[in-house]
């Protein structure tokens, strides 16, 4: 295939809004549902998927898909393409053109996978196959993920494979991104699990610290929080907050039934990074389910309250 001036810029095009995107995402499977839909415009392809590769037990590989275009062709397979779409896909046969790819972790051209021998053949009634192309990407040389396309008219060859590095590249760093994101959150989630566990510990023995003085708060609803270590519990049991939730909580504590800025609290909890408003506004979503007695209240424009004369007035 012939390469354009106009194909690069298009690629390129489609990374910046890729990563603009992830800024605001937090949910890897819409991102990459969205790439892959610019994938298969940029290539003139019908069909595909974007998969981070795993290990099992056995050590054999198998991809996790984050995006898979939906190709169902009967109502069992519209219902398990309904019921993995937020979850992923698992591809693990081997013996087979994207099995290839995990095996050799080498991009896998097949224009005619009918009288490929590399193939597994595809199931009853699935669009047919025409041609395929399967790209691995990787983190510090190892293997991490797998691209898959099909169909492209007159085929794939090395010139496209060449071009897409970039695109690679792109789909490596997000994986990653996420991985360190996800890990991240799993600290400050064990972190407050174990001040938690702390707390209690205290509140169950407080004369061997008879110097330490903890500002506990109660709260309306049976809460109470302790600023000093962050932890917030429920008659007595423990509610496990990361650290963002935490710092969102303590401030709208601090101003209890008044209003505190958007500006305001995102400057408390990210101090270090500029953030857009739906990060603010998931924090806000997650902090609420996990306390819904609270009247945690946004103020279009203004930003949030914690509103305690509502809970007094029900009383």
């Amino acid at each position: 295939m012939t390469i354009s001036n106009q194909d690069h810029v298009a690629l390129l095009q489609t990374i910046s809004a890729t990563l603009s995107r992830y800024i605001n995402e937090s949910n890897p499977y819409r991102l990459f549902n969205g790439l892959l839909e610019d994938l298969l415009r940029l290539t003139n392809s019908e069909y595909g998927f974007i998969g981070e590769v795993f290990y099992d037990r056995h050590q054999s590989p198998y991809i996790q898909n984050y995006a898979t275009t939906n190709i169902a062709w009967s109502d069992e397979t519209r219902r398990l393409y309904q019921d993995t779409v937020e979850k992923g896909m698992v591809f693990k046969k081997l013996d087979s053109l994207y099995g290839e790819v995990l095996k050799t972790a080498e991009p896998v051209i097949a224009n005619h996978p009918a009288e490929d021998p590399r193939a597994g053949g595809i199931p009853k009634g699935h669009p047919p196959l025409n041609s395929f192309l399967g790209l691995p990407f990787y983190t510090n040389g190892r293997l991490q993920g797998v691209v898959g396309i099909a169909n492209r008219e007159n085929g794939y060859d090395q010139q496209l494979v060449d071009f897409l590095a970039p695109f690679l590249s792109t789909c490596s760093n997000l994986v990653e991104a996420y991985r360190n994101n996800l890990k991240r959150l799993e600290v400050e989630e064990e972190l407050q699990r174990t001040k938690s566990r702390m707390l209690m510990l205290m509140a169950e023995q407080p004369s061997l610290t008879p110097q330490q003085h903890h500002q506990t708060q109660p709260l309306p609803s049976g809460y109470q929080f302790d600023s000093n270590n962050l932890t917030l519990t429920q008659h007595q049991q423990p509610i496990h907050l990361t650290v963002k939730e935490a710092k969102l909580l303590a401030t709208l504590i601090d101003n209890v039934d008044q209003v505190v800025s958007h500006q305001h609290l995102e400057q408390l909890i990210w101090p270090d990074v500029v953030v857009s408003d739906s990060s603010l506004r998931s924090l806000v979503l997650r902090l609420r389910k996990k306390v819904p007695a609270m009247q945690i209240q946004g103020l279009a424009g203004r930003g949030y309250l914690l509103n305690t004369r509502v809970d007094a007035e029900l009383r």
